[in-house]
């Protein structure tokens, strides 16, 4: 497994219309093998996302295959340099119930 926490310098409000743009391609072409937790919350410096893959494989597979159509679509930059990052290696991952919070009113 690989996991990862970006610290983004952004507004949720960035964030939020990065998932969308995600989702939508996801449900245009597929994508996305390999995600096994996916969260993201607001912070005092904008917004923290944390990941959990299979492996490192599927993440750059979902980066290359999605992601990048994802920020086009949003009006989001690709480029520049990389947020901050810590990367961990999860000792385990479990869930009771798959659960998205875009659901919820």
């Amino acid at each position: 497994m690989y996991g990862y926490t970006m610290h983004f310098p952004a507004p949720i409000e960035a964030y939020r219309a990065m998932h969308k743009a995600v989702l939508e391609v996801l449900a245009e072409e597929g994508g996305g093998d390999g995600l096994l937790v996916h969260f993201a919350y607001p912070t005092d410096q904008g917004f923290d996302l944390t990941e959990v893959w299979e492996s490192q494989e599927h993440l750059d597979t979902f980066n290359r295959d999605v992601f990048a159509k994802a920020m086009s679509r949003a009006g989001l930059p690709a480029d520049g340099p990389r947020p901050p990052t810590d990367e961990f290696t999860p000792a385990t991952v479990m869930t009771t119930s798959a659960f998205n919070s875009d659901a919820v009113t």
